[in-house]
This record gives C-alpha cells, structure tokens and sequence, in this order.
C-alpha cells in the first residue's frame, strides 16, 4: 500500500456522472529593462520593441543643458531646478531623508545635494547617462570633500548603481551596491530601516550579479520587514518591486511578475505622473501580461479588444438601461463559452445589478440572469456565492410556481451540487432527495433526469464515505437501465461507473475494474471508441493500476485520457488545462520530474486565467507541485505549495478530507527539516478531520490511519503512533478478519514501532503473526514473508540477538534471490544488513563482513541508489577503519566524496560532511597536509552555503585548528581555536561535546604557551560541559582534565557555569561519523527521525 494518500481517493468530482457526453454538462467539477538581452518576453522576434529603441537613443543626452552647478551662486534657474528635483527625490522617498538642504550646509554639501538632485530628475526622464553623469559628480565631491563614511556617500552609491543596473552595466552597478551595502551594513543595529536598507541594496546587488534566486530571497525578506513595520510607500519600494517582477519575469513567473510591476505602476503614477519612469513600467508590465497570454495559448488582441468595447459601452449608455444589459449578457456569454466562467461572472454580475435597477428583485429576468451568474461562480469554484446566487432564482421561480414544480425542482439540483462540493453533504442529500422525489413524481422513475438525480445521490453518499449504500443506489440505477428501455446507455455506463468508484473506495480493485469495463463498453458501443465522453472511465481505471503499483498500465489509461480529451471539437482553455495537467502526472509517474513541474506550473497558469486562483483546481495542482518538489528534496519550495493550497482549501472546503490530506503531506516535510512541533500540529488535526469525516469502519480511514501512525513513529510520538496503528488493526480484522493481507501489513508496522519502543516481545508477536498470515495467503517464500523476517532480524539486531538475527536475514536472503533476483534493490539492502551484523559481531578480520558489504555495494551501484551506495560504503569503510587499514578507509571515504558530488554537485553539505569524514581519517593516518586539504574543502563549501559566522564552518575550523595542534604549531591553532571559540559564542543553543573538545585543547595550548591561569579556565569549563551532558565525575574524559588541572598545582576555581539544557533531547542527531558512532541506526546509513515516512527498519526494507 502507498504511503502517500492519492487525491482521488474515494472523491468523485460533479461531471464523473455527466448524463450525455455530446453535450457539456452544466456544472463541471518582465522585464522592462531597456535591453531585451536579459529579457525572455516570450513573443514573437517580429514584435516591435520601440520603447527599448527611445531608451537608447534618449539616455545619452540631457534635456536639462545643465553643465555646472556653482553653490556659492544660489540664485541661478539651474541651482534652482537641482535644489528643487532634489526636495522631490527626499519628498517621494527616492532618497534616504537627509533633510532639506539648509544654510548650516558647506558648499560641497549643497553641491552634492544638488546634483543628486540633477540625477534624480535626469533618471525620472530616462536620460541614464547623464543622470549617471550627475550622480558620479555628487559622490566625487562626497568623497573628496565630505568624506567616506557620511550617510550621503551611500546613498549615492545605490543611486549609482540603480542607474547602471539599468543601462545593463551590471558588474559597474554591483560594485557600487557593495559600497553602499557597507556602509549600511555597519550600521545595521541602527533599526528596521537599516535593516531593510541591507536586505534591498543585497537583493539589487544580486540581481546586478545575476543570482535572481538570493537576490529574491534578499528582496523578499526586505519587503516583509517593510511591511510589517507600515512604512509609507515611496519610489524607493516602488524602485524595488519593479525588480522583482523583472526577475520573476526573466524567470518565466509571468503572474508574480505583473502584481510587482502592478504595484511599481501604481506607486510611480501616484508620485511621477506621467514620467519617462511611469512609461517604462508601463511597458513592462504589458510585454509581462502578453507573454502570459501566449504562454496560456491565449488572444492578446481579443483580450484588448475587449477592454476598448468595455469602454465603448460605458461611454455610449449613459446609465442603467436594457440595451447595456442585452451587451452585458453577449459579453458574459462569451467568456462563458469560451471557458473563461470567472469574466464571465463580472459581465453577468453588471447585467443582474442593472436589471434589477430597471425592474426590482423580483423580476424573471433577475431570477434568469441569477441562475446564469450561480453556474459562473460554480465553476470557478465559489460554490457559496453560487448557492446564494441560486437561492435568489428560487424566490423567484416559487412566486410563479408551485413547490412542486419542475422548475422548483431544478433550482433545488443546483442548490444541492453547491452543498455537495462544499462538502455540507447532508444538506446535498436531502435536496437531491427532493428533487428525485419531485421529478419521479412528473416524470416517472425511468425518466432520465431521475436517473441523473440518483447518480448525484450515489455520488454524495461516496463523498461521505458510505460505498455500502452508494452501491445500493448505483445497483437500483443499473436495475432500472436493464429493465428499461427508456434508459439510455450512457445512463448505463455512468452507473457502472458510479459503481466502480464506490467499489474502489472499498479497496474492492477487481470488482472496481470489471465494472470501469463494462461502463467502457457500453459507451463505446454508443458513442465509438474517440469520444471524449469516455474519458473519465480511462482516468478511474489509471487510478485502479495505480493502486495495484501498475504504473505502466496506469500510465497508458492517463495517456488514453489525454489523447480522448484532446478530441473534443469543443475543446477550451479548461480541457487544455485538464489536458496539461494530466500531462504532468504521466511526467511524474516516469519519473520526469523537471517536466511534471513544467506542465503543472503551465495548467496553473492556465486555471489562474479562468478563475484567478480561486478553484479547487487550482490547490490541488499547487498540491501536486508540492508533491513533486517533495520528490526532488527541495523542501522549502514544497511546503510553500502546500501551504497555498491548505490556504485555498481551507477557504473552499473548510473541515474536508483534502484539507486533512494537506496537512498530512506538509507533516511530513516538517519533519524532514526537524520542525517537529510544526509536523505534530499538521498531523494532529490531520488525525482530527479524518476521524470526523470518515466514522465506523471505513477502507480509507484504515488507510490514512496506518499513513498517518508511521508519520507519529517518526517523530517518535509514539503513543499516537500506538493508537492510530491499534485502531487500523481493529478495523481490519473487524472489515476482513483476521487472515487479510491489511491485518498483515499493520501486523508489520505495529511490530517496527514496539521495536522502537522496546517492547520487543510484543514485536517479535506481530512479526510472527504477520508471517504467518503471509505464508498462509502467498506461501512460505513469497518476497512479502521475506520483508517480514528482514525486519524481524533488524529487530533482531537492536536486540543484541544476533544468531536469531542472523537466521531471519539469511532466510529473507534467499527468499528475495530466488524470487526477485541477484541484483534486485532488496537483495542489497538485505546484503548490507548482513555486513553489519557481521561487524556488529566483531568478524572483522576474515570475509564474513566484507563480502556481503562487496556485494551490496555492487547491487546498489547497478540500481543507482546513491544514497544507499554511500550506506555501504560508510559501512565498508568503518570495517577498514575497524582493522586500522586506513589506506583503504582513506579510498573508501575519497569515493563517498564523488558519489556525493555526483548526486548533490560540489557545493551542497552533504559534500562538506564528506570532505570532513575524509579529512578525519587521514588524520588518523597522519597524513596530514592531505586532512588539511579536505578540511579546507569543507571550509570553503560552508562559508558559501551559510556564511562565515555558522556552527558548521566554526566545526571546520575546529578540524584544522586540530591538525595544527598535532603538529604543535600552537600559535595557528590557538588563532582558529579562538575564531571557532567566537563563532560559537554567538549561538542560543547549549554547548556540546564538540565545544567542550574545544576548550580542552585550548587550555592545552595555553598551558605550552605559559597561560596557565587561562588553561585553567578552559579546563574547568570543559568539565562543567561534560557534566551538563550526562558525564559521570569518574569518566575518563573529566578524570583527564582533573590531571590536566593538577598538574598545574591548581583545582578548577576559575570555571565559569554553562546553560543546562531543559529541552527535549530525544531527537538530537549524532554529529559523529558514520564509522565512529556506536548507534546501530548511523552505521546503517539511517536517520531516526529522518528523511522520510518509514520507519528504520520500513527504509532498509524498501530502501528509502
């Protein structure tokens, strides 16, 4: 069974049961930089770009003819104007307030202040060279005459290098943004505005460098900071949101770039009016919106047009009247049939405001246009506004009509499809009732639009959860269509579709598939094997592969889905969004996870047009991005598309089962960045909704129970994990009794977590009962026995049982080569843990350990699991380390290194990690120039991932300062001791043994160096540390330090306390190597806690 719920999961959308598939059902679930080098528009090489041509021929002179400005002669036009654009600059916040210049001012201040006003006026004009000109003017009088350190050179300097920034001089602009990010940078302690000048001058100099993902980062975190502290908006923000919908402009993020450009636009004409500046914003943002709109395959001149006739109309129809309504109601039709229900909506909204201006509320034509509207909002996805929008219609209609009638009937169907996909079933229910009731009684039970309402029921009680009385409904369906002939095919086909469905909500596979069959059949013998009404049924029976790990299959049937969707004559800009995004779950499940992305993020752009992003739709596509960066261990990015779609689904839904779905995934991603107390809020109210949605014993809540206990084992909450695995047990036996492959399944995760928990006897029970229940159903050497016992001997192990173990392993051993193999992933898995044990045991010196570790190793490389092969390389190599061979071990850690590179490229941490595990063990050999050499790898990998002042580069330099010690070149290592000692001293959290190593051989280099009241110092800090972690009086590493101590003829008065920590120390990591940490869990190449939803013996075993 998957770990990862599927969102199709036991949900049906609305036009899973479309009564006709000829016809479509009612409901249905830049840059503007002056260059265009840096500027992918995405149009077409033939468009003009005359704005860049004005650009260049206008920024070489000034229209100003101002050559020389003299202070000493205030009275001239020029100085004028100067003082004046400079007041400007200060006004609308393009300078930093320095103040208006005053008569307290020297000369050069008031020249200085004048040209940068000159500039100012020049850049506001597009004139760059000139404005350039006057800025470089201002900073050489600031330098020479005022001096290098006044809060004016700075200023200058951004200036400086927003203008060449803009002329696309980008290494000459970065220089002068690091001159101006020093001095801020000085002067960061000064408060919110020079913390925020830090964060945007950075942001700028990174995108100058062209690094657009720090420089968003910076720019980012600058406009958070500025926004939470309200800070008036000015030219300068202005200044820094036009480069972020630049950046996001060159990255391709079209509808990010236009709300910054948006904002730049509205912050410029409210300042500049209509300047040169405001212009090229202008521009900007429509080269962004039209490369939108190609991309999305959509008429940039209709969406124009549009707009013109939108104007036209309001210029020529003073007022309310009929005729604007009739264009309002052509307009919403248009948007309607062309998919776009969302403009649609807006046009429909005016036509019903202005029809009830010239007829009241209670107007049949209010009533008509209100239905129109409704089904609008229904799909984009605002089933609220559309049942208020319904119910309006049905006052309308019950003034004419009796509470019996058709009309009351249908008004009721819609009302009840907006309770339904706001998950308010019961309200769905008893509406769908009635109007079956209603339309049973007028037309009879065989009549098409009953069998329609019955399928609607049966597709409610899914959504509830209750297959057992959906299938009675659907079975009721099927008998009216077999007995009659008054029920189409197609009626026929969409109940057997409707069965399936619940049976596949039922884990009833087979069952689910014969019935997606006979449903095929019967539409394909009606409508012919290209209609696009078969679509649905392919997508279904994909799910159904899915489940049964089908991929191939299940990638044939998404394909066939694709190609008939693509057949429809009537095709928009919703079924190519469909299309796209079916597109990307192909990519994904062939492991193309570069393309998924593509596709996905091109059906977001594509929903975001038709219903700015207000559509289930659209979450469950940020949902899918989520999943796949997931994939690709971008973590960070993942949880931000998690989070918008929790957003968008707590906004839609409320307390749903997709919500809950979420928030599972984003408690995993928590948990992989260690953020346990996030992942446990996540899966608690996961846990809680699912319970509430999904009552008595139901397949899919024994499902998310037994996903979301392994979530619990991983954070080690294991009393939830215990309960949620104890009550998918009870209702499998209850659902299946007591011999099913479910029951044996829980059997095998309930055993790994009262391993974890050492209760290994109860362990060792669920381990054999789910044997015993495999061996039973699939015979005594199938590869599902086989997992069983390899995770009974990894218990084993934990143990210290290690024949017991031993014969647990060597049976799964032979189980997974006859079955799976000699080069199957789980015979390397199998393999590598028998290494272990073998050194666990201590057969180190003959083959007993290095064999099975060879052949793993060769297994692994073959599959091409990096991660596993550094498993058991790091095992290899602590068996070499274990024999002292360390020319081996040295070989062994060196091809860690280039499988690491390999895998993350040369500057991720796990490659730093491997430099220093390399570096130790040529210590250990001493060879240490080489240990050097790596120590300094990792050095330089650290300082650019996190920046010098890190734990991680402190722990480098530590390494070092090591090595120099052992070569007794005390003064370099006292210099890196005390660095590391510095860096340290900055951290929040409690010391550690690393800290306390340090401080050992710190005192030891005093003491050679005559320092002994310091030694003493050092010492006795070291051992008030050790105390604090745990260390007896009498453990040989204190015991050393008191010999250390006395040896000086001193005791240890001059200590000073450490911080005793009062945390949680149960999920503290090791930051030892793998080959000299004792923990079993390490030398395997596991994580507790870790990486992912398994537990330690579930990643051996499927070899996560």
């Amino acid at each position: 069974m998957s770990d990862r719920l599927t969102e199709t999961e036991g949900s049906l959308s609305v036009n899973d049961f479309d009564s006709s598939s000829s016809e479509r059902p009612s409901f249905v679930s830049s840059s503007g930089r002056p260059s265009t080098s840096r500027q992918s528009s995405g149009l077409a090489s033939d468009v003009p770009l005359l704005l860049n041509s004005s650009t260049t021929l206008i920024g070489e002179y000034s229209t100003d003819g101002i050559e020389y400005i003299n202070p000493s002669d205030p009275d001239t036009d020029d100085f004028d104007f100067a003082m004046n654009s400079y007041s400007e600059g200060i006004k609308y916040g393009h300078f930093d307030n320095l103040g208006e210049a005053s008569s307290e001012d020297n000369d050069h201040i008031i020249a200085t202040k004048a040209y940068m006003g000159l500039g100012f006026a020049r850049q506001c004009r597009g004139e760059l060279a000139s404005s350039l000109d006057a800025y470089t003017k201002a900073l050489e009088l600031c330098e020479a005459e005022i001096g290098l350190d006044d809060p004016i050179n700075a200023i200058i300097h951004y200036a400086c290098g927003n203008v060449l920034n803009e002329m696309e001089r980008c290494l000459e602009a970065s220089i002068h943004f690091r001159n101006a990010l020093r001095f801020y940078k000085s002067r960061e302690q000064d408060g919110i505005d020079a913390q925020v000048n830090v964060l945007f001058i950075e942001g700028m100099m990174f995108s100058a460098l062209e690094e657009p993902k720090r420089a968003l980062d910076c720019l980012r975190e600058g406009l958070r900071i500025y926004q939470s502290s309200q800070r008036p908006l000015n030219l300068k923000l202005a200044t820094i949101m036009y480069e972020m919908g630049s950046i996001l402009s060159q990255n391709g993020e079209y509808i990010d770039s236009a709300s910054f450009f948006k904002f730049a636009l509205h912050v410029r004409k409210t300042t500049l009016s209509d300047s040169f500046v405001v212009a090229r914003t202008h521009y900007s943002l429509g080269v962004t919106l039209a490369s939108q709109e190609v991309l999305t395959n959509t008429t940039t001149d209709a969406f124009s047009h549009l707009e013109e006739a939108l104007r036209i109309c309001q210029q020529e129809f003073d007022g309310d009247s009929l005729q604007t309504a009739v264009i309002l109601h052509a307009m919403g039709v248009l948007k309607e049939r062309k998919g776009d229900f969302l403009g649609a909506s807006s046009w429909f909204k005016q036509e019903r405001d202005m029809l009830i201006s010239l007829f009241g509320e209670d107007h049949q034509s209010v009533g008509s246009i209100s239905s129109d509207l409704g089904t609008c909002y229904y799909n984009v996805g605002k089933y609220e506004s559309a049942r208020q929008m319904f119910q309006d219609t049905l006052r309308i209609v019950a003034l004419s009509e009796t509470d019996s009638s058709l009309e009351i009937a249908d008004t009721l169907y819609k009302i009840a499809s907006c309770h339904d996909s706001l998950c308010e079933f019961d309200e769905a229910l008893e509406k769908f009732y009635r109007v079956k009731q209603i339309r049973q009684s007028h037309l009879g039970m065989e009549n098409s639009l009953v069998v329609q309402t019955m399928l609607r029921i049966g597709n409610v009680l899914l959504c509830k959860g209750e297959a057992t009385a959906a299938l009675e409904c659907f079975g009721e369906i099927l008998g009216i269509g077999y007995a009659s002939d008054s029920v189409n095919a197609i009626e026929v086909a969409n109940a057997l579709y409707g069965r399936g469905c619940a049976q596949f909500c039922s884990f009833q596979l087979p069952d689910a598939m014969k019935s997606f069959s006979e449903s095929l059949n019967w539409k394909l013998a009606a409508l012919g094997e290209n209609d696009p009404g078969l679509a649905c049924i392919f997508y279904q029976m994909a799910h159904v592969h899915l489940q049964q790990s089908e991929n191939e299959e299940a990638v044939t049937y998404f394909e066939e889905y694709a190609r008939l969707l693509k057949l429809d004559p009537q095709r928009n800009l919703h079924d190519n969004a469909e299309i796209c995004f079916t597109e990307g779950i192909i990519a994904k499940m062939k492991g193309n996870f570069e393309a998924a992305l593509s596709f996905y993020k091109t059906a977001l752009a594509m929903f975001d047009t038709l219903f700015n992003g207000n559509h289930e739709k659209i979450a469950s596509i940020h949902f899918e991005i989520g999943c796949v960066l997931s994939e690709l261990d971008d973590l960070e990015a993942a949880l931000h598309q998690f989070q918008i779609c929790l957003l968008k689904r707590r906004k839609l839904l409320g307390l749903h089962v997709d919500v809950a779905n979420v928030l599972l995934e984003m408690s995993s991603i928590f948990t992989k960045v260690d953020d346990f107390e996030s992942a446990e809020r996540c899966l608690e109210e996961s846990d809680s909704i699912w319970k509430s949605k999904l009552v008595g014993n139901n397949e899919k809540l024994t499902s998310v129970l037994l996903v979301s206990g392994k979530r619990w084992k991983t954070m080690q909450c294991y009393q939830e994990a215990e309960a949620n695995f104890e009550q998918a047990l009870e209702m499998a036996i209850t659902m299946h009794g007591q011999k099913h492959e479910l029951v044996a399944e829980i059997l095998l995760d309930l055993g790994e977590l009262l391993q974890e928990i050492s209760q290994i006897q109860q362990a060792l029970f669920c381990f054999d009962e789910s044997i015993q229940i495999r061996s039973a159903l699939y015979g005594p050497t199938s590869p599902s026995v086989a997992k069983v016992e390899y995770s009974k001997g990894v218990a084993l192990i934990f143990q210290g049982q290690f024949d017991a173990a031993s014969a647990c392993l060597n049976r799964a051993l032979i189980i997974r080569q006859e079955k799976l193999g000699p080069m199957d992933s789980a015979v390397g898995d199998t393999l590598n843990t028998i290494g272990f044990l073998q050194l666990k045991m201590g057969n180190i010196e003959g083959r007993d350990a290095l064999d099975p570790l060879m052949e793993a190793l060769e297994i692994r490389r073959a599959v091409g699991n990096k991660g596993k092969v550094v498993s058991t390389l790091q095992n290899i190599g602590s068996l070499y380390k274990k024999r002292k061979d360390y020319d081996s071990c040295i070989e062994v850690n060196a091809d860690i290194l280039v499988v690491r590179k390999e895998e993350f490229g040369p500057a991720d941490e796990r490659v730093a990690e491997a430099w220093i595990n390399l570096g130790n063990v040529q210590a250990s050999a001493g060879r240490f120039e080489e240990a050097r050499v790596s120590y300094e790898e990792a050095l330089r990998v650290r300082t650019v991932n996190f920046g010098y002042h890190h734990r991680l580069v402190a722990q480098a330099l530590f390494k070092i300062g090591s090595l120099h010690s052992r070569q007794n070149n005390f003064n370099d290592a006292k210099q890196l001791f005390e660095e590391y000692m510095r860096i340290r001293a900055d951290e929040e959290s409690d010391p550690d043994e690393e800290m306390a190593q340090a401080l050992t051989l710190m005192g030891d280099l005093q003491k050679e160096t005559g320092e002994k009241s310091k030694a003493q110092i050092n010492w006795m800090s070291a051992i008030e540390i050790y105390q604090q972690l745990g260390y007896e009086d009498d453990h040989n590493k204190i015991a050393r330090l008191h010999t250390r101590q006395k040896s000086l003829g001193m005791t240890g008065l001059f200590g000073f306390g450490g911080r005793r920590s009062s945390g949680d120390t149960g999920r503290r990591k090791s930051s030892g190597s793998v080959a000299d940490t004792v923990g079993v869990g390490s030398v395997l190449g596991l994580r507790f806690g870790g990486d992912d939803n398994e537990s330690t013996v579930s990643k051996l075993t499927m070899g996560n």
